[in-house]
């Protein structure tokens, strides 16, 4: 996509108070929404909890299509040296069946779940969103589509809107419903996910890092920390996947 580096550029002038008085209305939490599923060898989840995979199982299964990228749009486009680029989205619901097929491929329930096997593989991050611009860019029914991202920290467009875009954008990516992250006394106050967090939310108090309300729950800061001082934890007595349709029930349809 030629206009793909336009996006980072968008992402500055949002700064601006007039230019980004215009552009805002595309980050509006009325039509975007996307929540980060974290993958961490040390997210601590009881056996009734399902992270990340049967978390994401449910949603396939009851999906009336499933739909498979041929490759990721951000990857590709940033020429990613670090992940496959032609390890594409999952698209669900009655939208994914009007993708073109030259596209990509409509798949099985087993197919799917063999993708997202693979994407754990490969360490890369889901992130079940629902925006505007995927319905438009598509060309496909937005109130009838839902899509998994299999992301990147270094060529993801939703985490670059919310290290390089307005605090506004922020609001877009909500944490997965019950998820706790948490700095143990192992912290050597060094920093670094202080420098690293994209949106902001650890600070330093008192030598030690501290997570913020403002945290997305990425999972970022964990996979960086030098001497694995940050957890992410669900709490056993907490239904991740209940509260999780909650966030999107209201938006859109995919059975």
């Amino acid at each position: 996509m030629k206009l793909w580096p336009l996006s980072k550029v968008a992402f500055r002038l949002s700064k601006h108070p007039l230019i980004g008085s215009l552009i805002r209305p595309f980050y509006s939490t009325q039509v975007n929404r996307a929540v980060i599923i974290p993958v961490n060898e040390d997210v601590g989840v009881s056996n009734s909890t399902p992270l990340p995979y049967d978390l994401l199982t449910p949603l396939i299964e009851e999906a009336s299509s499933r739909f498979i990228m041929n490759s990721c749009m951000c990857r590709e486009n940033e020429g990613c040296q670090n992940y496959p680029y032609n390890f594409g989205c999952l698209y669900l619901g009655d939208g994914a069946s009007k993708i073109n097929p030259a596209l990509g491929r409509t798949v099985e329930v087993e197919e799917a779940r063999d993708h997202i096997r693979k994407a754990m593989e490969l360490k890369l991050v889901p992130m079940i969103a629902h925006t505007l611009f995927d319905a438009y860019l598509l060309g496909i029914p937005y109130k009838r589509m839902l899509v998994i991202c299999f992301c990147c920290d270094c060529c993801c467009a939703i985490r670059h809107g919310l290290r390089m875009g307005p605090t506004a954008f922020w609001d877009l990516v909500v944490r997965l419903p019950g998820l706790q992250v948490t700095v143990d006394d192992d912290c050597v106050g060094c920093e670094i996910c202080v420098q690293e967090c994209p949106v902001q939310a650890i600070e330093m108090i008192g030598g030690l890092a501290s997570i913020g309300e403002a945290c997305k729950g990425c999972g970022h800061c964990a996979d960086i920390c030098p001497v694995a001082a940050i957890e992410l934890h669900l709490p056993e007595e907490y239904d991740a996947l209940k509260e999780l349709k909650t966030k999107f029930e209201d938006r859109t349809r995919i059975s």
